[in-house]
Formats: C-alpha cells, structure tokens, sequence
C-alpha cells in the first residue's frame, strides 16, 4: 500500500508538472478552453490505472485502454525530463544570458520539447520491436560426459500480455527454432501481468512449437507472481512445453544441472518465503555442471558459495530506458552482460519484451545465445 501511494503521488505530480507546461506553450499557439484541455488530460493521465482497475474486475475489451495508458507513461517520463532540462536552461540563462533570443521563446521551446518527444517515442517503440541476438563464448572447467558443447538460448522478460501479443511471440519462436538450441531457459516475466489474459487469447502457443535437444526451462518472475496467478502462469508454460522450475532442480544428459529458483516476489505476494541455494542443491553432486536460473540478479554471492557454475538472470532490462539504466547499475552488482567471479558466471539479459512503455532507449531487446565449452 505504501508503494501504491508513493507512486500515485509521484506520478500525479509529474502530470500535474508537464500538463501546466504544455498547457502554457498551448497558449502561445491556439486557443483552448482550459476546462477542456484539463477534462481531456486528465482522462488520459488516468487511463493506465482505469485499465489496470477494469481488468482486475473481469471487465473485457480494456486493450486500447491499455495502449493508451502504456504510451502515456512513456509520455508522462520523457516530457518530464525535457521540460526540467528546459526550466534548469532558462534559469542559467537568467544569471548567464547565454541563449539567443529565438531559444527564449516559450513558443519554441514548447515545439522543441514536442518534436525531441516525438522523435524519441518514435525510435523507441521502432527499437523495442528489433530485438538482437546477443553471443557469448564460455568454458567451464568441468566435464560433462557425452556433452563437448552446449548451445544454451536465454530469454528473460517477455512480458506475454496485452502490448506483447502473439505476433511478437510468433517472431520469437521463429528466432529460437533458427538458433537451433541445445537448450532454452527462460529467466522469468514470460508472462505480464495477466495470466488469464494470456491463457484465454493463446498467446503463448507459438512456443509449443520451439524444440531443443534438451528441453526448455523456466523459472517465475516477479510479475507473474504480481498477476495473482502463478499457479496458472506455470500451467501454462507447461502445457506449452517448457518445464517450470521452483526451488527445484533437473539434469540433462546425466551431467548437467539445471537449478530453478523461484523469485524473491514470492514471499510478498504469495506468502511463503523462497529456499536457500545450499538447501535446493543439498542433494546436488557439485562435481558436475551447475547452472542456475534465477529472474533477479540479487543473489549473486550465494551461487559463487555453492558453486554454481553459471547463473542466468533478467528482470532489470537495463532500466528499458535512459536514464533508468543508471539507477539499476546502483541497485545490481551486474545489471547486464557478463560478470566472472572465480568460477562462477553470470549473464543477465535486458530481456526481450517491455513492461508498461512499449519503448528502449539506450538497449536494445534481445535473445542470448551461449556457447558453452567444457574443458
């Protein structure tokens, strides 16, 4: 509750701050009865939650309500950082006189905070739908019997649901079945957060059809558990062919484990705490591959304990969106890429969907693609 009225409070703020800006630059151009212009801004400010609300009511047809609201909390964030860039100009040009007289006009610094907006949403939403194949080349110092290479493809963070719907998820499984994996694993935030959703309208069956030598593997992350309906998440990630994995292991080929560990969000919005990697892998033998999937990259000294030879991770998606990857370098050790700790590796993706704004900017999408060496 506490979080909810924080961000309410923030993010009525910032509307409240750039709705006053774009009304007085609206001024200096055309004539709007301020009644209508507040009436119509504040309909459009208040679509993300609105949609949110109707569809945790059951009520249908909420998508263009949730179009609109995701592209205005791309709008409300991005308007807010340029018109602070514009009201921090003018007041050193107050003290310095540095700006020629053009730059001075309200009238055009509105038009210049509209088309970098523009020109920015633009190349947003253009570069969230062109994902890349990001490759890494590791080695293990380990044997894994019968196994020389293993190609592992990670995904993380596809965030199935109203914004990434079933052509993107077609587009997905079209890449995977071309990097012809060994392996998948799917590191969490598959799903948005509306599971049902998902379900009723078959968004994740494109899967179904993606095969690998040794299977598909997923763990949850926190947004399925934030939907209120893991239980249907992992049913259906399951009955589209990927194996779900909490708090609980598998092996490949009698030499390779793979260690699910269910997310952090769990224990707020489930009730019960997650395990501890030394209690999930007690029955483990350490002389083997150990690769972990675990959604969050929070736990990262806890594998280097245990051993794990490889973690994969997502859920930062490296902040989605400049400056946001500033304050997730903060927050995580490694908020994306490669990081090597004695044995231990980790690779965290910046994932392949979005969550809210259906825009990057400064990352691109991706898939990861591993080529593991046991030497």
């Amino acid at each position: 509750m506490g979080f909810l009225l924080t961000f309410l409070a923030v993010y009525g703020l910032a509307n409240l701050y750039i709705g006053t800006r774009f009304f007085y630059w609206l001024r200096t151009v055309v004539y709007i009865p301020p009644i209508w212009y507040w009436v119509i801004f504040i309909l459009v400010a208040i679509a993300p939650i609105f949609a949110r609300i109707l569809a945790r009511a059951g009520i249908a047809k909420t998508e263009n309500l949730f179009i609109i609201g995701d592209w205005w909390l791309a709008i409300t964030y991005l308007s807010v950082l340029l018109w602070i860039m514009v009201d921090i100009t003018k007041g050193a040009d107050k003290r310095l006189n540095f700006l020629p007289a053009i730059a001075k006009d309200m009238t055009n610094q509105g038009y210049l905070v509209l088309f970098i907006l523009l020109g920015m949403l633009a190349y947003g939403a253009w570069n969230a739908l062109n994902p890349v194949i990001t490759r890494y080349e590791l080695s293990i110092n380990k044997k894994a019997e019968g196994i020389e290479h293993l190609k592992v493809v990670l995904v993380s963070d596809i965030h199935m649901g109203r914004v990434v719907g079933s052509d993107r998820v077609e587009r997905l499984a079209k890449s995977l079945r071309e990097l012809k994996p060994d392996i998948i694993l799917y590191a969490g935030d598959q799903i948005d957060d509306d599971a049902a959703y998902v379900a009723n309208n078959k968004i994740a069956e494109p899967l179904q059809a993606v095969k690998a030598r040794f299977g598909s593997y997923a763990v949850l992350g926190n947004h399925e558990y934030i939907s209120g309906q893991p239980a249907l998440a992992v049913s259906l990630l399951e009955n589209n062919g990927i194996t779900v994995l909490q708090d609980q292991w598998a092996m490949i080929g009698d030499a390779i484990y793979i260690v699910g560990r269910d997310d952090l969000a769990a224990s707020r919005y489930a009730g019960r705490g997650t395990g501890t990697l030394a209690n999930i892998m007690k029955d483990i033998d350490k002389k083997k591959t150990i690769i972990v999937i675990d959604h969050q990259p929070s736990r990262i000294n806890e594998a280097v304990q245990q051993g794990v030879d490889l973690q994969v991770s997502g859920h930062t998606h490296k902040g989605q969106f400049f400056p946001n990857n500033l304050i997730t370098q903060r927050i995580y050790e490694q908020d994306w890429g490669y990081l090597k700790k004695e044995a231990y590796q980790l690779i965290v993706s910046c994932g392949y969907g979005t969550w809210g704004p259906p825009i990057r900017i400064g990352n691109q999408p991706e898939i990861v693609e591993i080529n593991i060496k046991f030497e």
